[in-house]
């Protein structure tokens, strides 16, 4: 599996983590658009932040980062499934995008706080109640967006480190839970440090995240769980485009036909054509069949 979700527990103290390697799926993901350097790095990182943050939680359903505004970066869309198909997009402005330079931060693609809005949602489809947690929009790093969200918002002192480049995406978080005692202190302290001294860098292109765990954190007793394996998975498909053509009307498809001569749908996560000819662009107006035989 080279891509893959590790989670991992310290023996004898209230710390839990995980580690994400993402070298296909961000490498697949930002093969769909040609988005700016600045711009696929931010999707990189929020890539291996939303795939860590899913590790987090127990649900079914997806886990959404999704930032919106009228910067020069006007929707952002990354998506986990609790089995980890992972997908995102994005629709931004290339003259302001490119004009900001390689090196902007994810508060800068939006415009500033106060022209964008990132918010965490845990969506249960249909299962349950929806969850939506709105992270503050600050200048720095998404990293550090993360983890004054954790803090603030769950109550979970959090460390988080996010790697995005050419060799894709990867990240590795660390929380103290709830119910950790003062025994505890020395450990999180030491916890810190090894996140402090960690280099970014050096989470990409790395196969075997058993090691990268122990060698970030050597001093601590650290158990490793089985890793579970990350996938680029768009979730469109060719019954669901009919369905947005349904709820857009026959009026609209005729218009568009006669326009056109056909109706093509793009999927904005991976870039995917759905053509529809005529009679089968009709066709999907057409009443269901229920007769019995």
């Amino acid at each position: 599996m080279s891509d893959t979700l590790t989670r991992f527990v310290l023996e004898h103290a209230a710390v839990r983590g995980a580690h994400v390697s993402l070298p296909a799926t961000a490498r697949a993901v930002l093969a769909c658009h040609p988005y700016p350097p600045a711009l696929a790095h931010v999707l990189g990182e929020l890539l291996a932040a939303s795939a860590l943050l899913t590790s987090t939680v127990k649900f079914t359903g997806s886990l959404i980062v999704q930032l919106s505004g009228d910067g020069p970066v006007r929707l952002l869309v990354v998506e986990c499934t609790d089995a980890l198909g992972m997908r995102a997009m994005a629709q931004w402005d290339p003259e302001r995008t490119n004009a900001l330079g390689p090196d902007a931060t994810l508060a800068a693609l939006a415009g500033g706080p106060k022209h964008g809005r990132l918010v965490l949602t845990l969506d249960p489809k249909g299962a349950g109640t929806m969850y939506q947690g709105i992270v503050a929009l600050e200048s720095g790093s998404v990293a550090g967006l993360i983890e004054h969200y954790l803090a603030t918002s769950e109550q979970l002192a959090s460390r988080l480190v996010l790697a995005a480049g050419t060799d894709g995406a990867a990240g590795l978080l660390v929380q103290r839970l709830p119910g950790a005692t003062e025994e505890d202190d020395a450990t999180w302290g030491r916890v810190g440090r090894a996140i402090d001294a960690l280099d970014p860098a050096a989470l990409l292109g790395q196969p075997e995240p058993t090691q990268i765990i122990a060698s970030a954190f050597a001093e601590e007793d650290v158990r490793v769980f089985k890793a579970k394996p990350v996938t680029f998975a768009c979730s469109c498909s060719r019954e669901r485009v009919e369905n947005a053509l349904r709820i857009a009307g026959a009026g609209e498809v005729e218009s568009i036909l006669a326009e056109r001569g056909n109706v093509e749908v793009t999927c904005e996560f991976c870039n995917r054509r759905y053509t529809f000819a005529p009679d089968e662009a009709r066709a999907v107006f057409a009443p269901l069949d229920t007769t019995r035989h």
